[in-house]
């Protein structure tokens, strides 16, 4: 039966008429208002100095919470490394275990001698090591979201050896977060055996003098908005129902728990230009050791994105603003609004795998052990799924 449209259209009106209500931009008004004026080295005490963690995810100011950076000039030559990876995920209706992942690379050269390096690497994983953390017990197998973390780590190294043959001075971007958020929960075996691997990586980085970030468009962090709602905070954060603060503060509050960093951003930044650096208080990352992330917001030019790097990059001043210059450099030749980074874009193309890739790796699969004289049977849940229905 069809989706009854009607109720939906006048609901979607009313959501739209909400978002530009003038209560909205009123407390949009003051929340940017708020983050021009609370000082930074007092928020930085009082959320160091709670016992307890706050119920919300709160960014910590390094040095300012409003101050901005203009673009600096981009050297006269300089490279752009950028990696992203595809995968094809175990199947548990196959009767082998396997998985693919599919990097690509983009090595974009300007300047005196221009050049475009693009290429990809895929990779069949079937062994014991490949698809269990512990083979020895075959407890912990890798699909789902530690898939995307071993994704994430073959990214990275990609982007390694294609900054062996870059001309300096360069950058290595890649699309998404440093942040290893799906290994919070993970089990400590998961995460020592995934964070080594993802440490190497950023430490070659660091030893090579490549300053490596990561690019996040359309982000939904809320952790500077957070830091706002510590800053208004008197009572105990996480019993909002008995809060004594005034009715206006408590409806800014309220306003600053759905409203996201780069919408607070966006009345602050001109294009090119980027906010002070900002510390996460994620979990994680207290196993990062001196590759803590941390990230900025960038007016990329119609965006407002999230850049993340490792404390090793944003400390060094020259590093800092070789990543501001180059990704706003990259936004700049794109042809899209808004903008995204060209050098991302062809690292994407090489990585994807089509749904005809997909089913050329099942029949190669299926070729091979009908070669040796196995039959491939899939379950019947999923025949039934590939038959047509009534």
């Amino acid at each position: 039966m069809p989706l009854e449209l009607g109720h939906i259209s006048q609901q979607v009106d009313r959501m739209a008429a909400s978002f530009v209500a003038d209560e909205h931009r009123g407390l949009l008004r003051e929340a940017r208002e708020l983050l021009c004026s609370v000082d930074a080295e007092e928020l930085r005490a009082k959320v160091r100095d709670r016992r307890e963690k706050y119920p919300w995810l709160v960014a910590i100011p390094v040095r300012t919470l409003s101050q901005t950076f203009s673009p600096p000039l981009p050297p006269a030559d300089f490279s752009v490394i950028a990696s992203d990876g595809s995968s094809i995920h175990p199947d548990r209706h196959s009767p082998l275990r396997y998985y693919v992942i599919n990097t690509g690379h983009a090595v974009l050269t300007y300047g005196r001698h221009p050049n475009a390096d693009l290429a990809s690497e895929g990779r069949l994983y079937f062994e014991d090591d490949d698809l269990y953390v512990s083979p020895g017990q075959k407890s912990i197998p890798i699909e789902g979201e530690r898939l995307g973390v071993k994704m994430q780590i073959a990214e990275l190294q990609a982007a390694l050896r294609a900054a062996q043959e870059a001309a300096h001075p360069m950058i290595a971007v890649r699309d998404g977060s440093l942040i290893l958020w799906q290994l919070q929960n993970e089990v400590e075996e998961v995460r020592k055996e995934f964070l080594g691997q993802f440490r190497e990586c950023l430490d070659r980085f660091r030893a090579a003098s490549v300053p490596v970030a990561g690019y996040i468009s359309y982000t939904g962090s809320h952790d500077v908005a957070n830091a706002l709602r510590v800053s208004l905070c008197e009572d105990d954060p996480s019993d909002c129902e008995h809060c004594s603060l005034p009715e206006g503060q408590q409806a800014l509050c309220r306003f600053l728990s759905t409203v996201w960093d780069r919408q607070l951003l966006e009345g602050l930044l001109e294009a090119g230009w980027r906010s002070d650096v900002f510390e996460s208080t994620s979990e994680i990352l207290k196993q990062y050791g001196s590759h803590r992330i941390q990230f900025f917001y960038l007016n990329v030019g119609g965006e407002v994105v999230r850049i993340e790097a490792p404390q090793w990059v944003m400390r060094d001043a020259t590093m800092l603003d070789l990543v501001h210059a180059l990704v706003c450099d990259q936004c700049q030749r794109s042809p899209d609004v808004p903008p995204y980074p060209p050098a991302l874009q062809e690292a994407h193309e090489q990585a994807v795998i089509t749904t005809a890739d997909r089913r050329l790796v099942e029949e190669l699969v299926e070729r091979a052990l009908a070669e040796r004289g196995i039959v491939y049977a899939r379950s019947a849940k999923d025949r039934s799924k590939r038959r047509r229905g009534v």
